[in-house]
């Protein structure tokens, strides 16, 4: 059914990311945790499903030739024609504009700007520094430190630097498992920039972050330790996880 591949471009399997906005609420508030229940559904409904549905969208057009060649990602629904490319830009404007509208009558011009700071972002991934080796893993992953700060926006106006940075240098470990993951599997070619990494360099930008993280917790820890210690332990079973990745070829191809 066509419903059914329209779904598929929101993605939803990607919206664990959600956590980071989250968490970014919840320690940061001085509100009781009911408090946050309305929000936070506001910024899932406009934020994760319409505006980066329709980002997703954008981006699954910008990729239709590479993932054409390749022998999961073929089976999209754009690759697969199972949706046009007319019908993909109306769907992914018309989310983008709903989740904005959304945000901006809701919550005002604060988090309605750091939504256009997103789709920034985002596209110049899309259209320039996804070709460009190294960079392009520096703006695939940088959405998620900003995802926190959105959390945090929603209860406070405090910019926590360490602790953001922290985030930064644990998702950059964890893109880097991704880029190993995805040069062991089949028709990894069709994606240009991975002919540039070899899996030595990778394990070793995804070990040092591990240290800066370390380091991090030791400057900052009397602020946010124990957040500190709980992304050094998801961030040594993310490393662990290099070792089991069928979750990963699922999570990258489908």
């Amino acid at each position: 059914m066509k419903i059914t591949q329209y779904l598929r471009l929101f993605k939803f399997r990607y919206h664990i990311s959600f956590i980071y906005v989250i968490l970014g609420a919840l320690i940061f508030t001085n509100q009781p945790f009911y408090t946050l229940i309305k929000p936070l559904l506001v910024v899932y409904l406009s934020f994760n499903v319409l505006l980066y549905g329709g980002l997703y969208t954008l981006n699954d057009i910008a990729d239709i030739e590479s993932d054409s060649k390749h022998p999961i990602k073929k089976n999209r629904p754009l690759p697969s024609k199972n949706i046009s490319i007319s019908s993909a830009y109306i769907f992914a404007f018309l989310c983008i504009f709903i989740g904005l509208a959304i945000v901006f009558f809701y919550f005002g011009k604060n988090i309605f700007l750091m939504y256009l700071v997103f789709i920034f972002i985002n596209q110049l991934y899309t259209r320039i520094a996804k070709k460009i080796p190294y960079v392009e893993i520096l703006f695939n992953i940088i959405s998620h430190p900003m995802r926190f700060f959105l959390g945090i926006l929603l209860v406070s106006n405090k910019v926590p630097y360490f602790l953001l940075l922290a985030i930064l240098l644990f998702t950059f470990g964890y893109s880097c498992i991704r880029r190993i993951i995805e040069k062991s599997s089949p028709g990894w070619q069709a994606r240009s920039v991975l002919k540039y990494y070899t899996e030595k360099r990778l394990m070793i930008l995804q070990i040092l972050p591990l240290g800066f993280i370390i380091i991090l917790s030791i400057i900052d820890y009397t602020s946010y330790g124990t957040w500190y210690i709980v992304i050094i332990i998801l961030y040594i079973i993310s490393i662990f996880g290099t070792y089991f990745p069928n979750y990963y070829r699922w999570l990258l191809l489908n």
